[in-house]
């Protein structure tokens, strides 16, 4: 066989391939939920996660913005639901609210397959979706009971109302649109964030512009109805205990410009990381761009982005932006997950025509993969750490069946979620965190021991970071005490 033969016989087996890729779609999002449920965390999340599965128990709202009535709220019919059909142990909350939280994650790789299609050509938009699919961020999220990944999913959902039936019946689609995207501040108020890249999408139609200006007004007033309609409601029902709630969230937010460099490293350094892989194969492509003094080929796409530059602003830049004023973001890479949809298509975009060819798709698909190995190699010992701390706070509940004032730094959370369930109602807990004094502390522990009420204090270190500063204060008072030793890295403290 000749050589031209040899290459359009080739050239054609790789179209047929990529073409099946197309049509067995399916196949990414449910190897993704494999992936989602093999790692769904042992210890079920962040310092949040266990207020959370409180508060679905008890049927309370958070203390976290409006209350995050959406996200509380379908929890507890999906939580409710469960127990009485399969007669449930109160703290299989923990199995079905996770479950819950990884089939979201599936049902978000779904929703992205088709907005990336929106934007991009087929074969390019399942690339994109592995992207997504493989992001370590995403990943490990899905696997977590928090609120960032349902309101990524609800974000999306709202995206591809906006843009699939924009041109055919744009007044329903704005209202819709709205209406997801109200439902997404219910869930976690930083979808508010993402306002501007929905004014990009809906500006950016094939419009007269007093039609967009119609359906822009339509979306707002529907987004801004079902996020503040909550918000009146808990008004109404108790205004100044929800003025105060709302007083003490945004004090607890660290602000101010002495952290505004730190905050802005920390926030490019993690938008990096919410999809390394993207970022890496784009970065590659433009460099072998250079080399080769190659033209950057564009994807070829039927209407392809619309005013990307303003689309990458809204998108990505903006949402960005927002977090340099709140220092948590130096800690919490979870706060740019709202920039994945956005930065994942717009890698895609530019790096299109290389996936075209074959060596430039198996390139973006070996780096996607090899990013996703990295992280989950760099992350496997936090998830020991999670598996030992799960471990430790079990063996306190085992440990201390009645009456405690418990000092647990860290653990906080878990252990009053114990207590607020009902496993272990004669619980205090001296929380850490917000509202931590050693004045106010001590003044506990005291009034605990003059109650007769029995003081126990975890020394495990791991529940001690972040919170090294108050445990050091404890030490004047500490050194004043009686110690017993109940389990392993827990005394129980008296006075002498």
């Amino acid at each position: 066989m000749s050589l031209p033969a040899k290459n359009s016989a080739s050239a054609g087996a790789w179209r047929l391939c990529m073409s099946k890729l197309s049509r067995y779609s399916i196949v990414l999002p449910v190897i993704a939920l494999y992936l989602y449920l093999a790692g769904s965390a042992p210890y079920l999340g962040q310092w949040d996660s266990y207020d959370y599965l409180k508060q679905i128990v008890t049927h309370e709202f958070s203390d976290l913005g409006i209350g995050r009535p959406v996200f509380i709220g379908y929890n507890i019919l999906l939580w409710e639901t469960a127990r009485s059909i399969f007669d449930l142990d109160v703290l299989k909350v923990e199995t079905v609210i996770m479950a819950g939280t990884v089939l979201l994650g599936f049902v978000g790789v779904i929703l992205f397959q088709k907005l990336a299609r929106q934007f991009l050509p087929s074969r390019v938009s399942s690339f994109a979706t592995l992207a997504l699919a493989l992001s370590p961020l995403y990943a490990i999220y899905a696997g977590y009971i928090m609120t960032e990944i349902p309101m990524l999913v609800a974000l999306m959902a709202a995206g591809l109302v906006v843009v699939q039936f924009g041109s055919t019946r744009p007044l329903s689609s704005a209202l819709a649109g709205g209406i997801l995207f109200g439902l997404a501040a219910g869930i976690r108020e930083q979808a508010l964030t993402m306002g501007a890249a929905f004014v990009w999408m809906i500006w950016s139609r094939r419009q007269p512009r007093q039609a967009r200006i119609r359906d822009l007004a339509l979306f707002g007033c529907a987004a801004s109805a079902v996020t503040l309609a909550p918000a009146v409601v808990f008004y109404l029902a108790d205004p100044n205990g929800f003025t105060e709630r709302i007083r003490v969230w945004l004090h607890a937010i660290p602000m101010g410009q002495v952290q505004f460099w730190s905050n802005v490293q920390a926030s490019l350094l993690y938008a990096f990381c919410v999809c390394p892989g993207a970022w890496l194969a784009l970065a590659g492509a433009a460099v072998w761009g250079l080399v080769k003094r190659q033209q950057r080929a564009r994807p070829r796409s039927k209407g392809g982005i619309p005013n990307p530059w303003w689309g990458l602003v809204c998108s990505i830049v903006v949402p960005i932006v927002v977090l340099w004023r709140d220092a948590d973001v130096q800690i919490h890479p979870r706060y740019l997950l709202p920039i994945l949809p956005g930065s994942v298509i717009m890698c895609a975009y530019l790096y299109g025509g290389w996936i075209e060819k074959r060596r430039g798709a198996v390139t973006w698909g070996v780096i996607q993969v090899a990013a996703f190995g990295l992280a989950l190699a760099a992350f496997s010992p936090l998830r020991q750490i999670q598996m030992e701390k799960m471990e430790f706070a079990e063996r306190i509940r085992e440990a201390v069946p009645g009456e405690g004032l418990l000092i647990a730094g860290g653990y906080s959370p878990i252990l009053d979620y114990y207590r607020g369930i009902g496993l272990r109602p004669g619980w205090r807990i001296l929380w850490s965190g917000w509202d931590w004094s050693a004045e106010k502390a001590e003044s506990a522990i005291r009034r605990s021991w003059a109650e007769g009420i029995p003081v126990y204090l975890s020394q495990d270190a791991r529940g001690w970071s972040y919170f090294e500063s108050e445990y050091l204060s404890l030490q004047p008072l500490l050194k004043e005490s009686e110690k017993e030793i109940i389990v392993p890295r827990l005394v129980r403290i008296s006075p002498r």
